[in-house]
């Protein structure tokens, strides 16, 4: 596993590396992206997660790139694109035609996409509105209902935190109240257990993911100071894109960890509002399932992919 963790877990050797220039609004940004692979098989798309994270973490998908190419992007106010200064463009609605600008500008059309965590939300919503050319969907650890998650998900993670961490946890993000540095004991007592379970030495996809998030995306859209990502009091806590499910015409890949903050139990209630879906759960594997089990996931994933190839 360690040669397979050293190959997998390093910065790509991109192919083709660039920028996507993108007009919202009246201004101009740039999107970095860059591919990895030469295979001739369908593309894959891959849209991070944070929000306001990178590329980062998702790098060992690069294992897939022997058949086909596998194209990483990091989302506006993220990674290596553009920082704006300007809390309006941190929405699920602009960032849904942000995917789309990437989509035209390399002239994807047969390809399959894949997002993780908050990029599972917007993969859906994209889908949703801009189905052409998708041949699949791959939706690996899914928040797609964020009223559902506060209320049952979230509710159910803190009760099963060890002694007070909840408590702690709750005060000091819904409160302002409470020792920083009790609060970051807290947050890390929950991270062990349902984001990467390979802490305390998170590998670097994990570290790179982390120096380039960018906290005003993420202060926006989950809420000032939510580190824990157990409470969210931005613009997405009333976010649900669970009524596309059903109506999405290409085939899905639900995947997630066993102990995931987001659960097997909340994964399998998506799958069935998408009959005919494909559902795994990686056994060894929290939130960070392409870290904590890569050989498996790149095998799970590369079954789904070539099923669906054109």
């Amino acid at each position: 596993m360690p040669k397979l963790q050293n190959k997998l877990f390093k910065e790509p050797s991109y192919s083709e590396e660039g920028f996507v220039s993108y007009t919202y609004g009246g201004n101009a940004y740039k999107l970095w992206y860059g591919k990895v692979g030469s295979g001739n098989k369908p593309q894959l798309l891959v849209l991070h997660g944070g929000p306001g994270g990178s590329h980062g973490n998702l790098v060992p998908l690069q294992g897939l790139a022997d058949e086909r190419k596998v194209i990483f992007y990091d989302q506006l106010g993220c990674g290596l694109s553009d920082h704006p200064d300007n809390r309006s463009l941190w929405t699920i609605q602009r960032y849904t035609d942000e995917v789309e600008a990437i989509r035209q500008a390399l002239g994807l059309d047969g390809f399959h996409l894949l997002g993780h965590s908050w990029g599972t939300t917007l993969a859906t919503a994209f889908a949703h509105k801009y189905p052409q050319g998708i041949l699949s969907l791959t939706l690996a650890s899914p928040i797609l209902d964020f009223p559902e998650y506060i209320r049952e998900t979230s509710t159910r993670i803190k009760a099963n935190l060890p002694g007070n961490a909840a408590r702690i946890i709750d005060e000091f993000e819904l409160n302002g109240v409470g020792d920083e540095e009790e609060y970051r004991a807290a947050v890390m007592k929950h991270l062990k257990r349902h984001v990467c379970r390979l802490f305390p030495e998170p590998p670097g996809p994990l570290t790179r993911f982390n120096h380039l998030k960018h906290p005003q995306v993420h202060d926006t859209m989950v809420g000032p100071g939510c580190n824990s990502e157990l409470n969210v009091l931005g613009n997405l806590k009333d976010v649900n894109v669970t009524g596309f499910l059903p109506g999405l015409a290409m085939p899905l890949f639900f995947n997630c960890g066993r102990y995931d903050l987001c659960s097997p139990e909340l994964v399998s209630e998506y799958r069935k509002m998408a009959p005919g879906s494909q559902f795994h759960v990686f056994e060894n594997s929290a939130h960070m399932t392409m870290l904590e089990e890569p050989a498996e996931f790149l095998e799970k994933h590369r079954d789904f992919l070539r099923k669906h190839d054109i």
